[in-house]
């Protein structure tokens, strides 16, 4: 019975001193790491890919892979339209998506455009997940590649994307063990064309801006909850108001973890450098991982 009671106290003890995990999200928008040129301009775009020439003789599978690069092209052909100032013309066609084989200088030439944007090649697949415990999904595996070509049809850039979807088929674990199942790529066009068109989007992603989500943990300490309330409420102005005594404070931990804290506060407001700087303090205070981990997506925010 004593080391029994022993035991529940060392556990009371253990459970008492773990804090309870509390995230907030961060938004964070990015600007484009590339622009066009600001004034009005025409591109054309071409496919390039002969998917013909491919190894593959199913014809079932030859349209599903003919249909997600058109995908592609009429993906990013959207995507470009969004942007202001800029003329979009698209040659290929859907029906038999024939390689132009015109240089691109006379394109560009012909349609008086100042970038030719060429689909040089287009792969996809029906991968297996990692088996799991009770299922094993299926993921639709896309890449594509593209060139920029400027008008002379010299100089030009790399613009490869890809995107992995997961599909909604699932097989038992069972039918696993019992058959040898590979879904096939032209039983699978519709998923094949979705993840072409996201994977054309990747491609460009450079030129347009993005938004991510980071879901920080803040600490929870109780000379803190005040200020944690106002940051889940986003209120963040009223939560930095509420931490800053703390950065004066004599114990280096209570110092630290209010640093931390209103890092977080500051990147949600959009004030990085800010942020960076309490997120070093927090670090340089009382080493922890938080810091560390803010600190590293801070530098390219």
């Amino acid at each position: 019975m004593k080391l029994l009671s022993r035991l529940l106290i060392i556990a009371w003890f253990f459970l008492a001193s773990c804090e309870t995990a509390v995230y907030v999200s961060v938004p964070v928008e990015y600007t484009p790491a590339t622009y066009f040129p600001k004034d009005s301009i025409t591109i054309v775009l071409v496919n390039q890919f002969d998917v013909n020439g491919s190894k593959i003789r199913n014809k079932k599978k030859i349209e599903a892979i003919r249909a997600g690069a058109y995908t592609a092209i009429k993906a990013a052909k959207n995507q470009l339209e969004q942007l202001h100032h800029m003329k979009v013309i698209m040659l290929a066609d859907s029906t038999g998506m024939k390689v132009n084989t015109d240089s691109i200088k006379l394109i560009a030439r012909q349609y008086k455009a100042r970038y030719v944007l060429s689909l040089k090649n287009f792969a996809a697949s029906i991968d297996m997940d990692a088996p799991g415990y009770s299922s094993t999904f299926y993921n639709t595996d896309v890449s594509v590649n593209f060139l920029l070509y400027e008008s002379n049809g010299i100089y030009y850039k790399k613009l490869n994307g890809a995107a992995v979807d997961p599909k909604s088929d699932k097989l038992s674990e069972a039918l696993l063990a019992s058959i040898s199942v590979n879904p096939s790529l032209g039983s699978n066009k519709t998923a094949i064309v979705t993840t072409a068109a996201h994977a054309a989007q990747n491609a460009l992603s450079e030129y347009f801006p993005y938004k991510i989500v980071h879901n920080r943990p803040l600490y929870t300490e109780k000379f803190l909850m005040p200020a944690v309330k106002q940051i889940q409420a986003q209120n963040f102005e009223t939560a930095d108001t509420l931490m800053r005594p703390f950065l004066k404070d004599k114990v280096k931990e209570r110092k630290s973890k209010a640093a931390y804290n209103l890092a977080v506060a500051l990147e949600a407001r959009g004030y990085i450098e800010d942020a960076a700087d309490m997120a070093r303090l927090s670090g340089d205070t009382n080493y922890n991982d938080y810091a560390t981990a803010i600190l590293y997506d801070l530098k390219w925010e």
